[in-house]
């Protein structure tokens, strides 16, 4: 017995380190992963928010847009009529 536990030890301990290394880079890819997951969500988030200011900025315009041609349909209208 004590010679086959002789024999099997140096495997078993290549095993462990083989499970070790095989833990340390599968960490060591998870937190790459991670990294650039936290990049990208930051990205997300800067081209979100400029998005949502644009979008702002074309509707402000588009309304103006709309006041302005309802005033000049009303401008129209107007000298129609002969009023000033």
């Amino acid at each position: 017995m004590l010679v086959l536990t002789l024999a099997f030890s140096p495997v078993h301990a290549a095993d462990a380190s083989i499970k070790d290394d095989a833990k340390r880079a599968g960490r060591a890819t998870g937190e790459a992963v991670h990294d650039v997951g936290e990049g990208a969500k930051k990205v997300g988030k800067e081209v979100g928010q400029g998005a949502k200011k644009a979008g702002k900025a074309v509707g402000n315009a588009a309304k103006e847009g709309v006041e302005a041609a309802k005033e000049g349909g009303k401008e129209f209208g107007r000298a129609v009529k002969g009023e000033r």
